[in-house]
């Protein structure tokens, strides 16, 4: 009699631990959803998710959500992402590939018809909308949303915001690394009517690129279009680059010939749309100029650092960020030759 009381207390016992667990877990639940975010309603956590714009999902990957993704668009060429399938192209991509039973949430910009919208929510999953950011304001809140849409209001949330910090930390403690090197840069694309280009001020793909540290020399510049007798005055040591067309056209220009980076191969192919991405891509990028800057003051230290006697009179006003700034790691890969960026190194948010 007593051992079957024994058994019946325990089993009482072991029921209402959980029953209380259960409660637990349901009312940790509860404060994480449902949620909205970019036009839709998310009841529970997703799971397998489809994004279809390059810089969301750079900052997915950034916050540690990437392992949920089971699809992406065409656009999301990351080399860190070649392992999940595309569906196509952001605006119309390949509906059945979206609808499977798999996947429950699709995130989406702008470009997305509004056809192609209908067609996922009736394959039965819920697509969110978000704008790409303009502003460090608007990027805070995009990694806010994000970390909500797949973690929670309360968990997700916190972690896109940690995410954010941690980015801008990392770049800061990059951008104020002790260095003795002191170095003029300049970054280059070309526009759709082949002139040369340059980041504009105040602009998050400016503000990006001047993490490095050194002095921008084109830190002032309001119109995209490069001046070509400040480019052959200012004189960069390093001149990093969008396309082997951008250096092709400097190569070929007689008026470039004795700026410094072209005379002391100090060049270095790094896409535009990395400074673009503001996660992972974005800080990659930062390493690697940095990287390229190390190494090859290391070994032409003379070259990298010409005497300021030297340096011509009438160069642009510098750039706001401190002065030089080099992490002492090794030197990632430079012999970049396409467009993809190799990512060698790993600081996201866990």
């Amino acid at each position: 009699m007593k051992r079957t009381l024994s058994i019946v207390l325990a089993l009482c016992m072991l029921l209402s631990c959980a029953i209380f667990f259960s409660g637990c877990t349901a009312a940790e639940n509860s404060k994480d959803w449902p949620v909205t975010v970019g036009g839709a309603t998310i009841d529970k956590e997703p799971q397998n998710i489809v994004v279809l714009n390059d810089c969301f999902a750079d900052i997915i990957s950034y916050i540690g959500y990437d392992i949920k993704m089971v699809g992406r668009s065409d656009e999301c060429d990351q080399e860190f992402l070649h392992v999940v399938p595309s569906v196509g192209k952001a605006a119309t991509p390949d509906i059945n590939a979206i609808t499977t039973p798999e996947t429950d949430l699709v995130i989406a910009d702008g470009t997305l018809s509004a056809d192609a919208k209908a067609s996922i929510e009736e394959g039965g999953a819920k697509v969110v909308t978000l704008e790409v950011p303009t502003t460090e304001d608007a990027l805070k809140q995009l990694y806010v949303d994000l970390g909500t849409a797949l973690g929670g209001k309360e968990t997700g949330s916190a972690k896109g915001e940690d995410g954010y910090t941690e980015l801008l930390d990392m770049l800061s403690t990059m951008n104020t690394a002790t260095s003795n090197i002191v170095c003029t840069v300049a970054y280059l694309y070309l526009d759709g009517s082949g002139q040369l280009c340059t980041f504009v001020k105040d602009t998050l793909e400016y503000k990006f690129f001047n993490y490095n540290g050194n002095t921008n020399i084109f830190a002032n510049q309001t119109e995209p279009v490069v001046n070509p007798d400040e480019l052959h005055i200012g004189s960069p040591n390093y001149i990093f680059y969008d396309s082997e067309e951008v250096l092709a056209l400097l190569k070929s220009d007689e008026r470039y010939a004795n700026i410094h980076a072209l005379q002391h191969n100090g060049t270095l192919l790094i896409p535009r749309k990395a400074f673009n991405r503001y996660g992972t891509s974005a800080e990659q990028a930062i390493f690697d100029i940095l990287s390229f800057i190390e190494k090859d003051s290391k070994g032409t230290p003379d070259e990298a650092t010409p005497d300021a006697a030297a340096a011509p009179a009438a160069q642009p006003a510098a750039t706001e960020a401190p002065a030089a700034s080099v992490p002492q790691a090794d030197a990632a890969d430079t012999a970049q030759d396409e467009e993809v960026i190799s990512y060698s190194v790993q600081d996201s948010a866990e």
